[in-house]
């Protein structure tokens, strides 16, 4: 376990130090480095908190990216993108004609939402994030 310090630029979603677990290892695959560090986090959690965890699910990097459009996509609200390149090329709108991909996100329970709601959302999403 050792102290880190970052010696670049410094951004809203990063600590100037963190600490990380750093492993000497040779001749290994991927598979054995996940295992390794899953085997861990099971470990810590159950020794440090009493808490099992269940299997710590895996995603493809084209996978997320194709699903969600980030490389650390929040899976938490399962709001995955949907294709939508069948349902609106050809239909005039050339914004969408000229897209090489459309997609959208199935937010369950807004359909009812009117244009108030929408732009309070709208807006919401403009606000300064972190990450």
């Amino acid at each position: 376990i050792v102290k880190c310090f970052r010696d670049e630029d410094l951004r809203a979603d990063r600590q100037p130090e963190f600490t990380q677990i750093d492993c000497e290892m040779a001749f290994i695959t991927q598979e054995d480095i996940l295992n390794i560090f899953e085997g861990l986090t099971h470990h810590l959690f159950k020794t440090v908190k009493g808490i099992t965890l269940p299997t710590i699910p895996r995603m493809q990097y084209a996978a997320a990216m194709r699903l969600y459009g980030s490389d650390k996509p929040d899976i938490r609200f399962g709001m995955q993108f949907v294709e939508l390149n069948d349902v609106v090329k050809g239909k005039g709108f050339s914004i969408f004609d000229n897209a090489e991909l459309v997609v959208g996100i199935n937010a369950k329970g807004c359909a009812e939402y009117t244009r108030k709601q929408i732009d309070e959302l709208t807006e919401w999403l403009k606000r300064p994030q972190i990450g």
